[in-house]
């Protein structure tokens, strides 16, 4: 059985329950991929006749509690869990340097921006709590970025419908955008932080 049928089945018969438990496996490194999942439950959405708002708000608790489970892997289990990431999926080394120099570089504020980028938006999570980043921070700036994320893919799913060839080629142009934007919000970040050490000194 396909993935979207498997996810039809289950939102059909347990509703917004089902989109809570998919969307936090998902930000739990669960290999379901949210540009096929969230956009699909918001094709299932207007197909089931549900809330809209009601799906994104659960799918951004979801999404926080999977982000809470990451946080608390790597917070217990520290550098072992990456390095076994790293040679159980080689293609994650990217991902994880990445987060790791966000990170280092960003502080908090990286937690936010990964959550718009594909691969880094689940494992920020983990090296978050390697890196004992403060809970409260952690999940403010996650919630704001989840919220971002979610609210775009499922919203799109809901106004385009069921075509995916559609969403696969607005996402694709999203990517750009986003891409756009985060080179801004460094540059602002940089530019602040150039301001603070002249200022210092």
């Amino acid at each position: 059985m396909e993935l979207s049928a498997i996810i039809e089945h289950f939102i059909m018969e347990y509703g917004l329950i089902s989109i809570f438990i998919i969307v936090m496996l998902e930000y739990a490194n669960a290999p379901l991929p949210s540009e096929i999942v969230l956009p699909f439950a918001g094709v299932l959405a207007l197909k089931f006749s549900m809330n809209l708002a009601s799906v994104i708000f659960v799918s951004i608790l979801g999404g926080i509690l999977g982000s809470v489970i990451n946080y608390y892997l790597g917070y217990k289990l520290g550098n072992p869990l990456i390095d076994f990431l790293k040679r159980k999926y080689p293609k994650t080394k990217k991902s994880i340097k990445s987060s790791y120099k966000w990170i280092t570089k960003y502080d908090k504020v990286s937690v936010m921006i990964s959550r718009l980028v594909p691969l880094a938006r689940t494992f920020i999570s983990i090296v978050a709590g390697v890196t004992r980043m403060n809970i409260i921070a952690f999940m403010l700036y996650s919630t704001i970025g989840i919220g971002i994320w979610n609210t775009i893919l499922i919203s799109m799913g809901y106004i385009v419908g069921n075509n995916m060839v559609l969403i696969g080629d607005i996402l694709s142009k999203y990517s750009i955008f986003i891409g756009v934007l985060i080179v801004l919000i460094l540059g602002y970040l940089i530019k602040v932080k150039i301001k603070e050490y002249k200022n210092k000194y």
